[in-house]
């Protein structure tokens, strides 16, 4: 199921990748925005199975919990598509002014290489490259703050031949 997996990376789940993050992050702000995304939320959005292909639809269920001792958020849940299913579970912790785990586990790794985790304007932000077709492209993810039980998980990729950043995927999660 190694295209299944390319989707998750290449889209919804790379956000969630194992990396410490960039840049002082304060203990209590990381704390707070972590616990946000504590609870059941279902999703359901477009994302492209690899970077040259169509949209195709996606649908996740998740469950998350906020342990304050550990400062740490932990998820397990599924994602799907026409093309397959994948259980998905992981951990995100603070650890000082740095983000780092890995939240939806081996498949939001599947394929990056190079990646980073931050916090940035209360967003979770991965960057990473991915092969495509023999050359690494820059793919980046956005995970917006909970705002009215609903957040957004956008992944772009760069295209060189236009310069610029192209959605690859976006799903909408609504707290259950």
């Amino acid at each position: 199921m190694p295209g299944f997996y390319k989707l998750i990376a290449g889209s919804a789940a790379a956000i969630f990748i194992g990396i410490a993050a960039a840049g002082p992050l304060h203990a209590a702000e990381g704390a707070e925005i972590l616990a946000a995304y504590q609870g059941d939320w279902r999703g359901s959005g477009e994302a492209r199975p690899n970077l040259r292909s169509d949209l195709t639809k996606i649908t996740c269920r998740i469950s998350a919990s906020y342990n304050p001792q550990e400062a740490a958020l932990s998820n397990t849940g599924k994602c799907g598509t026409t093309k397959g299913a994948q259980k998905l579970e992981g951990k995100l912790s603070l650890v000082g002014d740095q983000l780092t785990g890995n939240f939806l586990g081996a498949a939001a790794n599947y394929g990056l290489v190079n990646a980073t985790l931050r916090i940035a304007e209360n967003m979770i932000v991965t960057e990473a490259q991915v092969e495509d077709a023999g050359k690494m492209v820059k793919v980046r993810t956005f995970v917006t703050p909970p705002q009215d039980n609903v957040f957004l998980v956008q992944s772009q990729f760069f295209d060189r031949a236009s310069n610029s950043w192209v959605v690859s995927g976006e799903i909408e999660f609504r707290r259950q």
